[in-house]
């Protein structure tokens, strides 16, 4: 039986986020098709804070073997912050750039000396991000195959002196998208083998719309966003564009997710806060379309999501990411500014039928190329060809 490792910064059910969502759906699909899998994370739920919630030690979950081990500080967002802008705003030279990544964190050394440690009984680590210190420290402590999933957009930290060493390392990385492939290609040439292995979506069947309008007593057309809420997703310009096509049209702004910022005082726009799966999904069928504003985006599950109810989405073209899957797809128009944005709105508010024409082509796509039987083909497959090497 082949033994993997799993290093990710979280782990756990109620645990949300893209990277940590994709570890864990790929380890216990990993566990079922027979592979013996363990998952070395840390104790934090929170990516803001780190703060140790779940405690430390080894448990199972769904079968797959999982040790925490504690993170040494918890993290201050607001001075991280502050100490993160003026560290890139001065010249790389002067950087220190062991004093960002402790910073950033979640520091846990008992992690990379259990990996170092208990390297013997694993055949091969998957690592997953490329930003955070258990990759960072972890992917050149150990000896054995190493298959990394950047999940890399093009930001500053990917352009660390110290990120040249976390992409030499892999003997294989894999992508999400052809965007983030090229990425890293451009930046790294890294020698080890690139497989596009994207990200599965458990595809849903018929979805009632109208379960969400009845909880949160929704009665106008809405635009959905769904996601973290915070600065640098682009948030700002669309609350911009909201406040003119409110002029043209009775429409809402509806927000799903953790908020992270304040909001504008806008009428029609509505915070509804975390919902539940089947809420989530209900709301995305029940749009008029999805937004998807921000520039930094490796895969982007709720696009993948919002194509899988038949929604169209308008994303940000100054995503590569985005914007393949809405070029590739059809399922989706996109925007580079406001007056781009608001002739996207026009067009799909005004067209029922394109609307519905696109919302089949978004379908079409996630199950082309997003079901979990393709993508895991394509990491078993990736599997084999690493430890044939050996």
């Amino acid at each position: 039986m082949i033994s993997i490792g799993v290093v990710v910064q979280r782990y756990g059910n109620e645990v949300v986020g893209g990277a940590e969502t994709l570890a864990r759906n790929i380890a216990e699909r990993l566990h079922r098709d027979g592979f013996r899998v363990t998952v070395f994370t840390t104790c934090a739920r929170d990516y803001v804070t780190w703060r140790n919630e779940y405690p430390a030690g080894e448990t199972i979950l769904r079968g797959v073997t999982v040790k925490r081990f504690a993170v040494d500080r918890e993290r201050d967002i607001a001075a991280f912050n502050r100490f993160s802008d003026s560290f890139f705003a001065s010249a790389p030279g002067v950087r220190d750039e062991r004093r960002w990544l402790t910073e950033q964190g979640p520091v846990c050394p008992g992690l990379v000396e259990a990996l170092v440690a208990g390297q013997g009984a694993i055949d091969l680590f998957f690592f997953f991000t490329y930003l955070y210190y258990p990759t960072v420290e972890g992917i050149t402590a150990v000896d054995k195959p190493v298959i990394l999933f950047p999940t890399a957009h093009d930001e500053a930290p990917i352009r660390l002196q110290a990120m040249a060493d976390v992409f030499r390392r892999p003997w294989a990385l894999f992508f999400l998208t052809e965007a983030e492939k090229e990425l890293v290609q451009r930046l790294f040439s890294p020698p080890g083998r690139m497989r596009l292995a994207r990200m599965g979506l458990d595809i849903p069947g018929d979805v009632d719309e109208g379960v969400f309008r009845r909880r949160y007593l929704l009665v106008a057309p809405y635009l959905l966003f769904a996601g973290r809420i915070e600065r640098g997703k682009g948030l700002e310009e669309v609350f911009e564009c909201y406040r003119a096509l409110k002029n043209e049209a009775y429409v809402d702004l509806v927000l799903i997710g953790k908020k992270l910022m304040d909001l504008p005082a806008i009428q029609g726009l509505k915070y509804l806060g975390f919902v539940s799966e089947d809420h989530k999904l209900s709301a995305f069928r029940g749009a008029l379309f999805s937004v998807q504003p921000s520039m930094l985006e490796s895969l982007s599950i709720t696009t993948l999501e919002s194509f899988s109810v038949r929604t169209p989405v308008l994303v940000n073209r100054r995503c590569p990411a985005l914007l393949e899957h809405v070029e590739m797809s059809g399922g989706g128009l996109a925007y580079g500014g406001r007056e781009e944005f608001l002739e996207g709105f026009r067009r799909l508010y005004r067209r029922a039928s394109l609307r519905r024409a696109m919302g089949e082509k978004g379908l079409e796509y996630v199950k082309k190329y997003y079901s979990w039987d393709s993508v895991m083909k394509e990491i078993q497959q990736g599997i084999s060809e690493v430890l044939e090497i050996k």
